[in-house]
């Protein structure tokens, strides 16, 4: 019996191997805004089967999303003469338009096996991250001395929804 629990236990880690290497053919060069991903990713993430995404993939938008938070330091002094500090928390977010094109590799009944990300169409930024000597927020008269990155996440989506 021992030894039947192991070869099954086995035998089901073989195959969540083998599952995940199917898709997971998604690839992205943030800093060129191109790669690939393939048309099972797409089908995953959008709930999709293979008839919806031959009909839709034409129509699908691709984007890329950062965001990166700041701890912002500013400093201040009352009327009163009094000196002030606080910190600030500060994301900024960025979100890239890809153009995408078909992989048009030749397979069964003139299907495409995924997308080329091709490079960066639009940019959107939602909020610049003030600097060093910059009065922050707005007109407050409160001086940023000193911004901090703590931490940094990336995520490509298609049509809204996250590539895993």
């Amino acid at each position: 019996m021992k030894k039947v629990l192991v070869g099954l236990a086995a035998g089901a880690l073989a195959m969540g191997i083998f599952a995940s290497s199917s898709l997971a053919a998604v690839t992205y060069d943030s800093a060129t805004g191109t790669g690939f991903v393939g048309k099972g990713d797409v089908q995953l993430a959008l709930g999709w089967n293979n008839a919806q995404l031959q009909k839709e993939a034409e129509k699908l938008l691709f984007t890329y999303e950062s965001v990166e938070t700041y701890e912002v330091t500013v400093e201040w002094t009352t009327n009163e003469g009094k000196k002030g500090e606080k910190t600030h928390t500060v994301d900024h977010k960025k979100t890239s338009e890809i153009a995408a094109s078909l992989d048009s590799s030749a397979r069964k009944a003139n299907q495409f096996t995924g997308f080329f990300l091709n490079g960066v169409k639009d940019v959107t930024v939602k909020e610049a991250v003030p600097a060093l000597g910059d009065e922050f927020p707005g007109e407050s008269g409160h001086i940023v001395t000193k911004v901090e990155l703590v931490s940094s996440t990336s995520t490509l989506y298609v049509n809204g929804t996250p590539l895993q």
